[in-house]
């Protein structure tokens, strides 16, 4: 389905992402604590953690308008009970899902609540991101649901949301990662966090190039 929908050069695409002057301050400090407590499956640590990150990424607006999040209890409670189903995710790779997998994938995804508007996908997925990210990227409206569909719209419904997820990752986001071309270039940038801050996992790189190859097309 994604045929159409190419990544510039690799390279490029990378380079143009870190042209960008906006990706840093607190998104990039969240984003490092929330995988930081997430390695050391920290529960306490990474449910706060990710709930400042999701403030810092734009997922909560002051005002009467815009996306806003559940209370800090609520979420917490949530993400309580999957807590256990993601950390045996951790162990897995894109290469490698069996059925149970994806089943274990979608229950974690459903269960979280973060978000008190109607779509949970982009909320979601940045939570997945961080607490399992050899396997989930985050997913937004601008960028990735515009590059893959050509509109950032999505149905306010769980299930289908879900369908949305597992198939951009069978269809997209894996067979990137999987391929021997990324991985050859992926891994020389991870290497250097120094100068490559947010490269903190495959998928993530995939997300950055997305971001990268539009701002490329933009300009």
């Amino acid at each position: 389905m994604f045929d159409d929908q190419k990544l510039e050069s690799l390279q490029q695409a990378h380079n143009k992402y870190y042209e960008a002057p906006i990706f840093k301050g607190p998104s990039l400090y969240f984003h490092h604590k929330s995988l930081e407590s997430s390695r050391k499956q920290d529960f306490d640590r990474f449910s706060e953690h990710i709930y400042a990150l999701l403030v810092s990424w734009g997922m909560h607006r002051m005002g009467p308008g815009g996306a806003k999040m559940r209370e800090f209890e609520e979420f917490r409670a949530s993400l309580k009970k999957v807590w256990n189903i993601a950390l045996q995710l951790q162990k897995k790779e894109p290469g490698s899902l069996c059925k149970c997998d994806w089943e274990d994938l979608k229950k974690v995804f459903c269960g979280i609540r973060c978000m008190n508007t109607g779509t949970s996908l982009v909320g979601n997925s940045k939570v997945m991101a961080h607490l399992i990210p050899n396997l989930i990227p985050p997913v937004d409206r601008r960028y990735t649901l515009n590059f893959l569909f050509g509109k950032g719209q999505i149905a306010n419904d769980l299930e289908k949301e879900w369908g949305i997820l597992s198939k951009i990752l069978k269809e997209f986001f894996y067979p990137i990662v999987l391929s021997s071309e990324f991985k050859s270039e992926a891994d020389k940038w991870i290497v250097r966090p120094n100068d490559f801050p947010w490269d903190t996992s495959h998928l993530k790189i995939v997300d950055n190039l997305i971001i990268g190859s539009s701002k490329a097309i933009r300009t």
